[in-house]
């Protein structure tokens, strides 16, 4: 009779748990029955999860709120009677206060190790997430199904939002454990969570897993793993791709590791080869059916640039530009500068070619001041300091090939006077004698010896 009470009190629960009864509901049959909390739901199921696994596969986020704040606002006989169940099953002390009972609440496994936090990411219910963290839930628990963390469950289950919220909500002592971090826990066969999430598809898992940087290197340790995902041992990500024959999820790999900084950016991940000494590409190649896309993109033989289809270099669409983001409003202005300023010297230039080049009057009168080896063509308009062409040319590219430093406006060699536009020699009204140094009232002063270079458009420091 007493067994088949307490099964009927436990089934009474279960369905109030399911069916998400709020209010008082719950709490009325917990403050009757506390150890109803940790009983299992039933013993004939699979699983035997308790009520706060049933709350979670629901998506029952008032109800485990319900349970949770029963736990952390009763006495601690009652927190030990609601969980001494649970600690009969798995031999465990009873806890030592309301708050450590809280904890040892969302850390209850069912007969195949799993945990609420594991119900709520295969469900795929950032709320409950979110909840069983601040609760102090342990991310780096494993089950025992080939010991996979919440993290390869909300990986499994293509939730981009619930491995967001694991990675952003987790407390900072779970963030990493024996110099392993969370994002690359592996399970006993070694599979990551990227290794799911590429396996079964979920290219919206894999980009929020690449968000934190996960090592695209991790390779298995077992050739036969759960479920139906099965490859050579030493398989990493980009294998899973291959056998999968997915050409977005490789790209999105590829290019993820294209994007990574020189400093931090490992081997081309298209040269890791499994147990059996194949490439990805070979694996990819001996796919059914086969994707030449797929194959062309993981041969190591093209460019990683050229087989994503970025530009080579650093200009517009490369690498590099993807990497630093969208232009900067200063660099933008500046490439619409550098643009005027070559349109003024290619007008400048023919009509001084034109008029002849003669003789200058003295030993330095008319030469170029920066290589005083060639005639004065133009000058920054303001002043008076003159460049041949060559000079004021590379000039202009230099502001394009400069990097680093805060930009600030282009200015002229000599005088510092910022640079808006070139106007021909010819064109400038005759001033007074003494030579450039009388332009600028004394003022000049040669750029190199500042040690400022042109940037983009714009001068920076060095």
């Amino acid at each position: 009779m007493g067994c088949a009470s307490s099964t009927v009190a436990v089934s009474g629960l279960n369905k109030s748990v399911k069916a998400g009864i709020s209010g008082d509901g719950v709490l009325l049959k917990l403050e009757a029955a506390p150890w109803l909390l940790s009983t299992p739901t039933s013993v004939i199921t699979t699983t035997a999860g308790t009520p706060l696994h049933v709350a979670c596969e629901h998506k029952q986020l008032q109800v485990v709120q319900q349970m949770l704040s029963f736990l952390s606002c009763s006495p601690l006989c009652t927190v030990r009677e609601a969980l001494q169940p649970y600690c009969r099953r798995m031999g465990q002390q009873l806890p030592g206060s309301p708050a450590e009972g809280v904890r040892m609440a969302v850390d209850m496994v069912n007969c195949k190790g799993q945990t609420p936090l594991m119900y709520a990411c295969t469900v795929g219910s950032p709320e409950l997430v979110k909840l069983l963290l601040s609760q102090g839930a342990d991310p780096w628990v494993g089950d025992r199904c080939g010991s996979r963390t919440a993290l390869h469950y909300a990986a499994m289950s293509g939730s981009a939002a619930c491995v967001e919220a694991i990675l952003a909500h987790v407390a900072p002592r779970h963030m990493s454990r024996q110099g392993v971090r969370l994002v690359n826990a592996r399970s006993f066969c070694g599979l990551t969570a990227l290794h799911y999430a590429v396996f079964f598809d979920h290219t919206q898992a894999v980009a929020e897993l690449l968000r934190h940087d996960p090592l695209l290197s991790a390779v298995t340790s077992s050739e036969s793993y759960d479920m139906l995902c099965t490859c050579e041992t030493l398989s990493s990500p980009l294998h899973f791709a291959a056998i999968k024959g997915n050409a977005e999820t490789a790209r999105q790999l590829l290019q993820h590791h294209a994007l990574l900084p020189a400093s931090t950016r490992g081997p081309d991940p298209r040269l890791q080869r499994n147990a059996a000494g194949q490439l990805p590409w070979q694996v990819a190649a001996a796919h059914d059916p086969c994707c030449p896309e797929l194959v062309a993109l993981l041969n190591p033989r093209r460019g990683l640039e050229r087989a994503l289809g970025l530009v080579p270099g650093g200009g517009p669409g490369s690498a590099d530009a993807l990497r630093t983001g969208p232009a900067s409003l200063a660099t933008l202005a500046a490439a619409v500068l550098q643009a005027k300023l070559r349109a003024d010297l290619e007008r400048a230039l023919p009509h001084q070619e034109e008029e002849g080049e003669d003789e200058p009057k003295g030993d330095y009168d008319g030469l170029c001041g920066v290589c005083v080896a060639e005639r004065e063509q133009v000058t920054p308009a303001g002043c008076r300091h003159g460049l041949c062409g060559r000079c004021a040319t590379e000039l202009c590219r230099g502001m394009q090939t400069a990097r680093g430093g805060r930009p600030r406006p282009l200015g002229c060699p000599f005088c510092r006077r910022e640079v808006s536009a070139f106007v021909a020699v010819a064109s400038q009204p005759a001033g007074p004698s003494g030579g450039q140094a009388a332009a600028c009232g004394g003022r000049c002063q040669l750029v190199g010896a500042s040690g400022a270079v042109a940037a983009g458009g714009f001068l920076v420091e060095a």
